[in-house]
């Protein structure tokens, strides 16, 4: 549904009066603002580049219920110079400089809105800035009150009063634990990740590279180590599990110009990332199958751009468009599930082609028609009603950003997740019995295991050292599996065995002693 802001591109806002909401307000059509979701669920937007490339410095707030937006603070004009004031004191007259392209954000336990990075006429900040919603008042935190600052890192693992993250843009992948510690992952050509503790002011580097453009480690696929991590990125989609786990999608490698399908969960509490799904080449073309249909086999393409993301009620993820090249062609609308609990994803809606048309319909009226047009930089929320709002961005031809604001209302019959006793029925039970019989004297390794289903799987194994030793791939049918790997000789050392059906991918650990 077409909730609210224009259907035309290249708009200005309508600010009204400051901290007063109306039914008129509007910000103006904005590309790569940021966004905050509050304790009360309303919805909160920062900064963003309008259509004459103008950086903006205001803070916006929309209210679900009323369906109205307030001006709550800025300048209403761009490239006002801000105010920093004196670092962790908060004053009504303190203002972050413009800034758009991509400014981490969080929101802490209390209810406070946090904001880092992003750039403004070329120039990069490493500024870390404090809202505070009762008090209408920024306070800036970290960071340096100027563009281009350089990281201090420290020792990895170790926090400090001295440790801060470089200057960086294109930096969303951002989340909040459970203890209320605040991470931090690349940007740009960065893959650094950081934790920031607010009761002490203090970051700690985490893992990843101090220097730029680095490859990723990837590993085996679903198993965690010391030595993987993601390769240097623009990173857009990023959620946070119940379990307190986070996890990004996608992204471009900025100094290669090549972009990313690849999903990662980062264990906070052993400090290990693990390649989830999706390639370790860039370029993907991805796999959509049928819209609304789960299937192991579908994989959105590499792209970039997709901050827009939510989790649903769940805890199912989902992400929206986003695009590939330059922003001036190859643009998309699709809407992505991935269903954690089974590692797939389901194309629920939008379309599979580039530079999609939009269809606004009516404003204020739901029809199965509506959907947004290919979007680049857009950012979403989600209501305490499970809704997901989408608001602005940019599309093809370049540049021509919007300011219109979408909701979403979930089809409880589209994409339907398997749950975890049809996953236990279907697969963990079977992978439970599985035997392994590794011989070091006829060099075989014997696998067993019953199918409930007619279905494709792939089987393969990787060495002690994480390189594959053995794929195939081949049709089965219900009832007992039986399979003989041969392998010219086994090391002392654990192997892992990774199967892969139609309904999920299953791995398992193998120990080899002599």
């Amino acid at each position: 549904m077409w909730m609210k802001g224009d259907n035309i591109p290249n708009q200005p806002a309508v600010y009204g009066m400051q901290g007063v909401p109306g039914p008129t307000n509007n910000p103006p059509s904005l590309y790569e603002t940021c966004e905050w979701t509050d304790l009360n669920g309303n919805f909160w937007l920062f900064g963003g580049l309008d259509a004459n490339f103008n950086t903006h410095s205001d803070l916006w707030e929309y209210n679900p219920l009323t369906n109205e937006w307030t001006w709550r603070k800025g300048p209403g004009t761009p490239f006002n110079p801000g105010s920093y004031g004196v670092q962790g004191i908060p004053s009504p007259g303190n203002n972050p400089p413009p800034r758009s392209y991509g400014m981490a954000t969080w929101r802490d336990n209390q209810g406070n809105l946090w904001m880092l990075g992003g750039a403004n006429n070329g120039g990069v900040y490493n500024d870390l800035w404090k809202y505070n919603i009762s008090t209408n008042e920024w306070t800036w935190m970290k960071g340096a009150n100027f563009q281009g600052q350089a990281g201090t890192y420290g020792t990895m693992g170790v926090p400090s009063p001295l440790n801060c993250p470089g200057a960086r843009s294109e930096t969303s992948a951002a989340w909040s634990d459970n203890s209320g510690n605040l991470w931090l992952f690349g940007g740009l050509s960065l893959n650094d990740l950081w934790k920031y503790n607010i009761s002490t002011n203090e970051w700690t580097w985490m893992k990843g590279s101090q220097l730029p453009d680095q490859p990723g480690v990837y590993g085996i696929m679903g198993i965690e180590d010391t030595a993987n991590t993601p390769g240097s990125r623009m990173i857009y989609s990023h959620w946070v599990d119940y379990a307190g786990r986070l996890w990004l999608f996608a992204g471009k490698d900025f100094i290669n110009s090549a972009l990313f399908n690849d999903l990662w969960r980062f264990n906070i509490n052993t400090n290990n990332w693990a390649w989830i799904g999706g390639d370790s080449t860039t370029g993907s073309t991805g796999t959509y199958g049928n819209k609304c249909i789960v299937s192991v086999n579908n994989m959105p393409r590499s792209r970039y751009e997709n901050r827009s993301v939510w989790t649903d009620q769940s805890n199912n993820f989902y992400f929206f468009g986003g695009c590939r090249g330059n922003t001036a062609s190859y643009i998309w609308n699709d809407l992505w599930k991935y269903c954690v609990s089974t590692n797939q994803w389901i194309w629920i809606s939008g379309d599979s082609i580039t530079n999609p048309s939009g269809h606004w319909g009516t404003l204020g009226v739901s029809n199965p028609m509506n959907k947004p047009n290919g979007r680049a930089g857009a950012v979403g929320w989600e209501d305490n009603n499970g809704h997901l709002y989408l608001f602005g961005g940019c599309t093809s031809p370049f540049f021509k950003a919007y300011n219109d604001l979408w909701k979403y209302t979930i089809d409880t019959t589209c994409g339907v997740c398997p749950t975890p006793n049809n996953i236990q029925k279907n697969i963990s039970t079977d992978m439970d019995n599985l035997l392994v019989f590794p011989n070091p004297t006829n060099s075989s390794l014997i696998i067993s295991f019953q199918s409930s289903s007619n279905q494709v799987i792939e089987l393969r194994l990787y060495d002690t050292l994480g390189k594959q030793i053995y794929f195939s791939k081949q049709e089965i049918t219900t009832g007992k599996f039986e399979k003989e790997i041969y392998v010219e000789k086994w090391s002392s050392g654990i192997y892992f065995l990774q199967l892969k059906t139609r309904d999920g991918v299953i791995n398992k650990k193998i120990i080899v002693q002599h």
